[in-house]
């Protein structure tokens, strides 16, 4: 009982550990993902400038880069942060992206006969559009956070499901490092399944039925 008491323990303050730092780095992804996804579709010109980079960034394996993150920002929770942001706001920008580009033409054009600026358009009609867009995103999102999450505490931490499955492979811990990731998956699941219950909270209408046409 005292064994299985204290593995529910370590399970516990580690998958806290894990937790906090998921939904920090994914709250700043989706601060720099969606303004960057409206920035891109909104500007040809930002487009060309800053899409290249950004895709070069996403192209490299955050496994290669993250030792490199330790080494010059510290072994500390910004370093585990910076490596879920790398990791988590690329799919939101393609998203967010994706939804504003692909507003109904018909929607635009009668914005502009409405005497619609620039910045009334995105905001009435491209950024409502692609709501939906950007909770598919979200949802990509913040399952790609918890690997970047373990990655970093792999590499760097103390603490977290990422470090408790290190030592417990280094102790040959078979349990502890399986009941790890089966944490792991679970509390993927369940954040997954929180970014949708939000949809259906604040945004109803940008659920599209699945309900086949009569």
């Amino acid at each position: 009982m005292v064994a299985g008491d204290k593995l529910g323990w370590a399970l516990a303050t580690n998958a806290a550990a894990t937790v906090m730092t998921i939904l920090l780095g994914f709250g700043l992804a989706m601060v720099i993902g969606m303004p960057l996804g409206v920035l891109v579709s909104a500007s040809p010109m930002a487009a060309e400038a800053i899409y290249p980079l950004l895709v070069f960034t996403h192209a490299i394996p955050i496994v290669a880069i993250a030792p490199v993150i330790i080494v010059i920002f510290g072994v500390d929770l910004a370093s585990r942060l910076i490596i879920v942001v790398l990791i988590t706001f690329f799919p939101i920008m393609v998203a967010t992206a994706s939804g504003m580009l692909n507003a109904p033409q018909d929607m635009i054009e009668l914005a502009r006969a409405a005497g619609a600026t620039r910045i009334g358009e995105i905001w009435t009609v491209r950024i409502p559009h692609a709501v939906s867009f950007i909770f598919g995103g979200l949802r990509i999102g913040i399952t790609v956070a918890a690997v970047g999450a373990v990655v970093s505490e792999f590499v760097s931490s103390e603490e977290g499901l990422g470090y408790l499955v290190v030592s417990a492979t280094t102790r040959f811990d078979v349990p502890m490092a399986m009941a790890s990731v089966v944490v792991l998956a679970l509390t993927s699941v369940v954040l997954y399944q929180l970014v949708g219950a939000a949809q259906h909270a604040f945004f109803p209408w940008s659920i599209r039925s699945a309900e086949p046409a009569s």
